[in-house]
């Protein structure tokens, strides 16, 4: 039962699993699916190629011998056909000898021999292949050609001669009874006399050594061959067809005529003469040549399959052995062993592939052993971090002793300066690394506090910010030194100055702007921080630091743009423009806790 239907049967399942496994099985190792691939590739081809080939063969040599059997059935047919043709032209020739036909019921013997000797002569030509018998028309035997015994007297009532007689044809031809001695097929004609009146009967009978001695010299002498009459009975045999057989198949209706195949017979009609031809077709390719030659494939096949073996077996530990050597060698680095190299001394992509894994193993080995000093570097320097924050906060404390003594003394600048400059410092030794946009701006007032005790509140500062933009998170300390830098430097020749910061939020961008009516900045410096050229920064560390955090914390995107400030441009002597300022930080806006 097939593996069909809805249910599932256990003996399809089972194979379906094995099935399975096998595949598995195969795709765990890379040798045998080389060795796999190679049997496919070696035999299915010569699997292929051995049978069509034992077919092609068969079906030519089985063309080619049906052809000729056709041929030498053509040759048998054409040779009886004209030894019938010769009897119909004999009797037709006896009946134009007046001599025959009007002394046949003599009764002298001298006139009896030279109508014998004329009878002689018009059958010379078929002695070899017939007896030739002629009957008056009372079925008397008058003549013949047999050697010894005269000839057999024949009823005119049934058989041959009744056929005869109620035949219009020239020739009659009949398949002789059981008893008629030795003559297998009798062929007759009418003796007629003067207005066709019936005057006798000219028989021609056929034993078996004529059927021989005619297929003998139509070159047929080992053909199986036999005639079969209109009703399928054997007139002549020469083999073993089994023509009752035959015979009997024809009868229950089977439709054996112009029927071949190796191995069995070609039936076909004789001519218009209402008999046909038999004729055996042996099989040139029998079971045990086909056996024989699917023997010998087969032996192929074994030997291919041993020959596959031993070649795959070759390549594939060729090939394997250093994919496995390189795969025991990455486990072993996966388990942390960096020193683990590949002895190889292959010049194919199989040595490149081990060369290209020791160089890969160095460059790891390196980079961790990097990793390892420099992170012993990070920890002294966090170390040394730590044990520098011992002194800022013992400056944070001093500071904060200094406020309170300047306000125990009515000093309200010292103390101002001291508040301030405390916050700014404890903002800078703090881990935290982000803080709120107004918590930054609270830090550059304590700053401009500072600053304009020190320069005697020649400037002004002011703040202008969107609503809902005081909880944005920023890196702490980058509003500071843009704010510083204009003091000192942009109103460093200035007596009245102004610093004015201005904060939006569009489209998702933080733009912090700080603005002074300063002398400018030099373009040399503009140039130079817009395109980011850290080399040209020095003694402007503070503006260079800001831009740094800024992209390494959000992205290339972001950063500081430098630009002149468009409310207070002048143009000098020289014909060079001056005037104030604009500093533009851009960041996302994130709104993070800090």
């Amino acid at each position: 039962m097939g593996c069909t239907g809805k249910r599932k049967y256990p003996d399809c399942v089972g194979e379906t699993t094995r099935g399975k496994q096998m595949k598995k099985w195969i795709k765990k190792s890379f040798y045998r699916q080389l060795l796999f691939c190679f049997a496919v590739v070696a035999l299915f081809p010569l699997l292929l190629f051995g049978v069509s080939l034992i077919q092609t063969m068969e079906t030519k040599i089985n063309s080619d011998y049906e052809k000729r059997v056709t041929e030498q059935a053509e040759q048998i047919d054409a040779g009886v056909l004209h030894l019938f043709k010769n009897f119909e032209e004999t009797v037709e020739s006896i009946n134009a000898n007046s001599k025959i036909v009007g002394q046949i019921n003599e009764e002298d013997s001298w006139s009896k021999s030279k109508i014998y000797l004329q009878f002689y002569r018009e059958v010379s030509g078929l002695r070899e292949y017939a007896q030739v018998d002629l009957y008056d028309k009372t079925g008397k035997c008058i003549y013949t050609t047999a050697q010894g015994n005269a000839g057999t007297d024949l009823p005119v009532y049934w058989g041959i001669l009744k056929a005869v007689e109620e035949s219009e044809e020239n020739l009659v031809l009949r398949r002789a009874e059981p008893n008629d001695k030795d003559i297998l097929m009798y062929a007759a004609g009418k003796l007629l006399g003067k207005e066709n009146t019936l005057e006798g009967y000219i028989v021609i009978g056929m034993r078996a050594e004529n059927f021989e001695k005619l297929l003998y010299d139509n070159g047929n002498s080992k053909a199986e061959v036999a005639f079969l009459d209109t009703y399928w009975r054997t007139i002549f045999e020469s083999g073993n067809l089994q023509t009752d057989k035959i015979r009997e198949e024809l009868m229950k209706g089977h439709k054996l005529l112009g029927v071949y195949r190796a191995g069995e017979l070609l039936i076909e009609p004789l001519g218009n003469t209402g008999l046909y031809t038999v004729m055996a077709c042996p099989s040139v390719f029998s079971t045990e040549v086909l056996n024989s030659m699917y023997s010998v494939l087969t032996v192929m096949l074994i030997i291919s399959i041993l020959l596959c073996v031993g070649v795959a077996s070759h390549v594939g530990r060729n090939m394997t052995r250093p994919v496995e050597r390189m795969n025991t060698a990455m486990r072993t680095l996966q388990e942390g062993d960096l020193t683990v190299r590949i002895a190889s001394e292959r010049e194919d992509e199989l040595g490149q592939m081990s060369r290209n894994f020791n160089i890969m193993a160095n460059e790891l080995e390196q980079n961790v052993q990097e990793k390892i000093e420099k992170q012993k570097e990070l920890n002294a320097s966090h170390i040394a971090m730590m044990q520098a924050q011992l002194n800022p906060h013992f400056l944070y404390n001093t500071l904060d002793t200094m406020k309170w003594v300047a306000k125990a003394n009515h000093i309200p600048e010292i103390a101002t300066m001291a508040a301030g400059l405390a916050k700014i410092l404890r903002t800078s030794i703090s881990k935290r690394q982000f803080i709120c946009l107004r918590e930054e701006l609270e830090l550059v007032n304590c700053y401009v506090d500072i600053q304009k005790i020190r320069f005697n509140d020649k400037f002004s500062y002011s703040v202008e910010m969107e609503e809902g933009l005081e909880d944005c998170v920023i890196p702490k300390l980058i509003i500071q030194p843009i704010v510083e830098n204009s003091v000192l430097h942009g109103l460093k020749e200035s007596e009245e100055g102004n610093i004015h910061v201005r904060i939006t939020g569009k489209t998702g961008v933080l733009c912090i702007e700080v603005t002074d009516d300063g002398c400018g900045a030099p373009d040399d410096l503009m140039e130079a921080i817009n395109h980011r050229r850290q080399e040209q920064l020095v003694g402007h560390i503070g503006v260079s630091n800001v831009d740094t955090i800024i992209r390494l914390t959000y992205g290339e995107e972001y950063g500081i743009y430098m630009e002149k400030s468009d409310g207070n441009i002048q143009t000098t002597k020289d014909g060079k423009e001056s005037g104030g300022t604009r500093v533009t930080l851009r960041l996302p806006v994130r709104r993070e806790k800090a």
